[in-house]
């Protein structure tokens, strides 16, 4: 028997000659199952000593699996093992010891054992640096699950002794049930990225992506399933794992399925499930739709001549975008007999837009810099049975086209046709962000249908009797709605979910409806609904797969008035163990570029971890966001941060005020993009913050208008009718490098050296001149990354920067920042 009694927790300093002893770990704190009975290595041959190769990967799949069901029985080679805590006893042999050890702040140590054989242990699942008589710890402040795989020959002689580093380094058991979330939780759990739901309704396709922390090095690379299920008993009929498809359509008359995969255009009998392959491997085949159910057109592409290998010759400012002089047409693929056939041609490319009978919308880019956006779309139809191409207009603003049964519906900002969607008081310029609504009937004439409309309109999906279902921007929220065509009213879909990701809609005057979505404190759900019932039918629900034991934070809406008379909403998070008579450090987080702040669940910024990390996070809806109505979009053009920044600081403030728990001497900012041009913004005009992180910020408005791939197109929303020669002072004395020397707070500043949208050179640039001025400041690239940062093993790195900066100056605890970033 495994003597309990020998078990012990110290906490102490390994500075002290005479360590302080803690008293015995109660039982209830460490559990136990085993012993494990492992089949035998049988030797062959010559061999006299069995040694395999695969021992860290055996281990490693063996503590994935039982980490996995800590408060349950695990089946391991046939046993039905029960997990039992220490009291109860058990027999010597092959073991694993779960402890779920928890931090207040980030703590160094190092476990001593004596007694244990073959040790190998995992920290939430990842390998941590283990011998037989010790395991070394760095933890995050959070819950943690120690995993310990060993073996136990004389079971009176184990012994478990924690050291801390230094005198703050403690730890502590919390209970399994109420574990706070942690950053592997919310990237590695399962979610599903893509639905598609049949015409008839009757099946569906989604795709499902995790990531195993246990495959090490290679735990960068989603796990990825498509599956294709019945959406009457869920049960599954077809999947995909080891390449998926893409460019997903189903067939008119609900009997095939149509997709592209290994670049070869397949169907997929719904029936027999049998896959027949129309082509051979085509390079550059995308956006399959059907024509009738005996044709599919698609899109394909061809690259452009590589050219030169000394000299790149501009010939307009696209040239600077990947792939700019790709050419992509369209293209006729008769099923039967398996011949392509071309359809359109040109110098540049033409995208497909839709089609109905023999009739395709297609569209192609303008280069045209005359007026902003500086950019022009020409939108044309062509007759499949006459081979007639009939313009149909050159557009700005123009974000996409759909048939109706008598015209088209077209998205594109509020200027769209001479300013037909604008709804704008006197002296407000409307922000072409906030997508509209049109409707161009068979004679060309236009209708306005979203003017009175707040929210900003994304995905549209067409019924049969011309009725829209309609994912939007709805404050800072995504919702459905359902457009009458007939009434041209707009009406709530309830879904239960704040933020809809996407959805997919059956073919019927009152279909069903495939979605997924979160809310902020909900994980990932996938439902299906019809369009005007409450009742939903819940698919996956990830806090059941992924979240059922952790504890969140309580989460409130909070509004004020600023001082223009307008209403700023926001929302705040409070960490999971919150007492309102404690002090808490706290962190702003905004956009303002024009975007609303999303109440996602998670995400490249997750507010529910940083409060689980002790902070209070408060998020703003500064003015100028989307979603909200179109004067309050309009305040984005040609301020560049007036308004915002004025709501940020105000809003601070306030909140600060109006929240005795938050220390109003600890607070910190944070944003990225137009975000992090806030950041630095904000460091020159306010000394409210104690500490910034600006991640890919802008602090040249005129550099970043001629460099970033996308910053004129950009500016000619933001900055409309703006240029640094006749508005020099919207780009200089609202860039943040020309008022540096006002900072007064340390700034941390984050971007990915591959960055194209906005170049490193703008965190350079300010790095550069706070440097010189002796101000406290941190640069850090990211290697070989974009403007964002998504893969996973980086974005841990990421997120433990973020946190880790903020815990040194908000905390005043540096050891996460020093290990992380040694000065050495």
């Amino acid at each position: 028997m495994i003597n309990k009694k020998l078990l012990l927790l110290s906490i102490a300093s390994l500075g002290l000659a005479s360590p302080a002893w803690a008293d015995e770990i109660n039982s209830k704190n460490i559990n136990v199952l085993g012993p494990i009975v492992t089949p035998q290595v049988t030797l062959i041959g010559d061999k006299e000593k069995a040694e395999t190769p695969f021992t860290k990967e055996l281990s490693a799949a063996l503590a994935a699996k039982v980490s996995q069901q800590t408060q349950s029985s695990v089946s391991v080679f046939g046993q039905k093992l029960t997990w039992k805590t220490l009291s109860d006893g058990t027999d010597a042999g092959h073991f694993a010891l779960n402890l779920n050890l928890k931090t207040e702040r980030f703590t160094t140590g190092t476990l001593a054992l004596s007694g244990l054989s073959d040790v190998r242990a995992f920290i939430n699942g990842q390998v941590v640096n283990a011998s037989d008589d010790k395991v070394e710890l760095s933890l995050k402040n959070g819950d943690h699950q120690l995993l310990i795989l060993t073996s136990i020959s004389d079971s009176d002689d184990v012994k478990i002794e924690w050291k801390g580093a230094k005198k703050h380094d403690l730890i502590s058991f919390y209970d399994a049930s109420e574990r706070r979330v942690y950053p592997e939780q919310l990237f590695d759990s399962e979610t599903v990225s893509q639905v598609s739901l049949s015409p008839d309704g009757k099946q569906y396709i989604w795709t499902k992506n995790h990531y195993d922390p246990s495959l090490g090095d290679k735990a960068n690379r989603a796990i990825r399933v498509m599956e294709l299920r019945d959406a009457k008993t869920n049960q599954l009929l077809q999947r995909w794992s080891a390449s998926l498809p893409s460019s997903l359509q189903w067939s008119p008359n609900n009997k095939q399925l149509a997709y592209v995969e290994g670049g070869k255009v397949s169907l997929l009998s719904r029936d027999t499930r049998q896959v027949t392959a129309l082509t051979a491997a085509l390079s550059g085949v995308s956006g399959l739709r059907w024509l009738d159910d005996n044709r599919l057109i698609f899109s394909w592409s061809k690259k452009a001549p590589a050219g030169n290998k000394i000299t790149k010759r501009y010939q307009a400012l696209e040239d600077r975008w990947g792939g700019w002089r790709n050419n992509s047409q369209v293209y006729l693929l008769d099923i039967a007999s398996g011949a392509i056939a071309q359809l359109t041609d040109g110098a540049s490319s033409t995208q497909l837009l839709d089609s109905r009978g023999d009739r395709i919308l297609v569209s192609r880019y303008i280069v045209d810099y005359k007026e902003p956006a500086h950019n022009l779309t020409e939108v044309s139809e062509l007759n499949l049975t006459t081979n007639e191409l009939t313009q149909v207009g050159e557009y700005r603003t123009f974000n996409g086209a759909k048939y109706a049964s008598d015209g088209i519906y077209i998205l594109a900002g509020p200027s769209f046709n001479n300013g037909l969607g604008e709804a704008v008081s006197e002296g407000v310029v409307a922000n072409n962000y906030d997508t509209q609504l049109y409707f161009r009937d068979q004679d060309g004439d236009f209708t306005a249908l979203s003017k009175e409309f707040d929210p900003s309109i994304g995905q549209i999906s067409v019924l049969p009797n011309d009725d829209i279902v309609l994912r939007v921007t709805e404050k800072d929220g995504s919702s459905l709605f359902h457009f009458d065509a007939e009434q041209e009213q707009f009406s709530k879909v309830n879904t239960g979910m704040e933020v809809v990701e996407s959805f997919s809609v059956s073919d019927f005057v009152q279909p069903t409806i495939l979605f997924k979505g979160t809310s902020a404190t909900q994980p990932q759900q996938v439902a299906l609904q019809s369009i005007h019932a409450s009742h939903r039918e819940t698919l996956f629900d990830s806090e059941k797969e992924s979240y059922a034991d952790t504890k969140l934070g309580a989460f409130e809406q909070w509004d004020f008035t600023n001082s223009r008379g307008e209403t700023i909403e926001g929302r705040y998070y409070l960490p999971p163990q919150f007492d309102a008579n404690n002090d808490y450090p706290a962190l702003v987080y905004y956009y303002g570029g024009t975007s609303p702040v999303s109440r996602a669940f998670t995400g490249r910024y997750p507010f529910n971890l940083w409060a689980a990390q002790g902070y209070v996070v408060y998020v703003i809806q500064p003015t100028g966001a989307t979603g909200f109505g179109q004067d309050f979009s309009g305040k984005h053009v040609n301020a560049w941060g007036k308004y915002t920044a004025e709501d940020i600081i105000e809003g601070t403030r306030e909140f600060a005020k109006a929240h005795s728990f938050v220390d109003s001497t600890k607070i910190g900012n944070l944003g990225a993009s137009y975000g992090g041009f806030m950041t630095m913004q904000l460091a020159t005009k306010t000394d409210v913050f104690a500490a910034s992180m600006s991640h890919a910020g802008i602090s040249n408005l005129s550099n970043y208008w001629g460099y970033g791939w996308w910053g004129y197109l950009y500016s000619g929303v933001a900055s409309k009718g703006s240029f640094p020669w006749n508005n020099k002072s919207l780009y200089v004395e609202n860039s943040p490098l020309y008022n540096a020397d006002k900072v007064n707070h340390p700034m941390l500043l984050i971007h990915g050296d591959s960055d194209t949208n906005v170049p490193v050179s703008e965190s350079h640039s300010m790095y550069t001149a706070l440097k010189l001025l002796g101000k406290d400041v941190e640069l850090v690239e990211f290697k070989g990354l974009d403007h964002t940062i998504n893969s996973r093993k980086e974005r841990l790195v990421w997120w433990d920067t973020t946190l880790a900066f903020f815990d040194m100056h908000l905390k005043d605890q540096p050891q996460w920042w020093n290990k992380l970033y040694p000065s050495k």
